[in-house]
C-alpha cells in the first residue's frame, strides 16, 4: 500500500544539494592551520624513518610498523621546535570599574547568604522613595 500523503503522482523529495569542496574553500582556512610544527617534525624525522627502513631490508622498505613506531616513540621534538614564548604575569591594577564590580559582586553575595527562603516574598517588600534636598 502507499503511504500517507503519498498519491500516485507525488513527485519525490528534492535532494538537498551536496556539499563540494572547492580550491577556494580549502584556501579559506588553509593558512589559518598551524601546520609549522608538523611539517618541522616531518622535514627531521622522515629521512631517518626512510634510513631505518632501509637498514632494515637492504634494498626495500622493509621495517615493519611495531619498530618505526618503537622509534618514533623514543624520539624527541626538543630542538626542533623554537621555544615557545614565556608566559606573561600581569598584576591586577584597580580601576573604578572593577571596583564597583567586586564590591556590587561582594554585598549582592552576603545579601543574598543571609536571606531566608522563600528569597522574595511579595508579602516583606515594602517600597518607599528617599528625596533629596
Amino acid at each position: 500500500g502507499e503511504g500517507a500523503g503519498e498519491g500516485a503522482g507525488a513527485a519525490p523529495a528534492p535532494a538537498a544539494p551536496r556539499f563540494v569542496a572547492t580550491p577556494e574553500w580549502v584556501a579559506s582556512w588553509r593558512d589559518r592551520l598551524p601546520l609549522y610544527p608538523v611539517m618541522r617534525l616531518l622535514q627531521c624525522l622522515g629521512p631517518q624513518v626512510e634510513s631505518l627502513c632501509r637498514s632494515q631490508g637492504g634494498d626495500g622498505f622493509a621495517a615493519d610498523d611495531e619498530t618505526v613506531l618503537d622509534f618514533l616513540r623514543g624520539s624527541t621534538m626538543v630542538g626542533l621546535l623554537p621555544v615557545p614564548h614565556a608566559i606573561v604575569v600581569r598584576k591586577y591594577q584597580r580601576n573604578p570599574f572593577t571596583n564597583l564590580w567586586l564590591t556590587t559582586y561582594t554585598w549582592g553575595v552576603i545579601f543574598l547568604q543571609h536571606q531566608e527562603l522563600p528569597l522574595f516574598d511579595t508579602s516583606s517588600i515594602k517600597l518607599f522613595t528617599i528625596n533629596m534636598l
